[in-house]
């Protein structure tokens, strides 16, 4: 499943505006990023498993739902940082992870593959947990096709890629092979150039996010 949020949520899109507007300073973009994680984490929220408990409250007892759900973020460096804050500001027992992949040398003509150059990775043990794996733009794909390849022989309950925009080939390249992966994005373009980039999308969030 994948489900463009922004048509479902003025916040949403208001973020999403933001994050594209070449105006906004790294600050605000930051800003941005961190309540974009926010607002899908709550999205992904609905797609995990829950418990039920009673409280006491002052005055009685309350019935309350909460997650039942082990929940692992996994960062993808460097961009995905600020994003993961809003992320962790809504999961804050999750268990945190880190992968430090980039794009490297273009397989394919026309931007639709690419080598990924991985330099660190640190994920706690997945079995029976979900893992929330963050980037702020899913373009050909090849980085999270690549993490979704190291994590597959972890026995992982669920798995939720959370992106504040998606291309429509990158999707298509992800479920083709890994129909099961959930796909959490704000907004789809249906663009991807040349050289691997979303259009209209919104630049290279790395760089837009830490001035570089």
């Amino acid at each position: 499943m994948s489900i463009n949020y922004s048509e479902n949520s003025v916040l949403i899109s208001e973020v999403i505006g933001n994050l594209r507007d070449i105006k906004t300073e790294p600050a605000s973009f930051r800003s941005n990023l961190r309540k974009i994680g926010g607002y899908l984490a709550y999205e992904a929220s609905k797609l995990l498993d829950t418990t039920q408990r009673t409280v006491k409250t002052p005055l009685g007892e309350a019935d309350v739902i909460e997650l039942k759900d082990q929940i692992v973020v996994i960062t993808i460096l460097r961009a995905a940082l600020p994003m993961s804050e809003g992320v962790l500001e809504q999961f804050t027992n999750a268990s945190v992870g880190v992968i430090s992949a980039s794009r490297g040398k273009m397989l394919e003509v026309g931007g639709k593959d690419f080598r990924i150059d991985c330099t660190y990775v640190n994920i706690p043990y997945l079995e029976n947990k979900v893992a929330l794996i963050v980037d702020p733009m899913l373009a050909s794909g090849s980085t999270i096709l690549f993490l979704l390849e190291t994590l597959k022989e972890q026995k992982t309950k669920k798995i939720i890629v959370l992106c504040a925009i998606a291309s429509q080939y990158g999707i298509e390249r992800i479920k083709k092979k890994f129909p099961e992966v959930e796909i959490v994005t704000g907004d789809i373009d249906k663009i991807l150039n040349e050289n691997g980039y979303i259009v209209p999308g919104l630049g290279d969030a790395g760089d837009r996010a830490f001035n570089t």
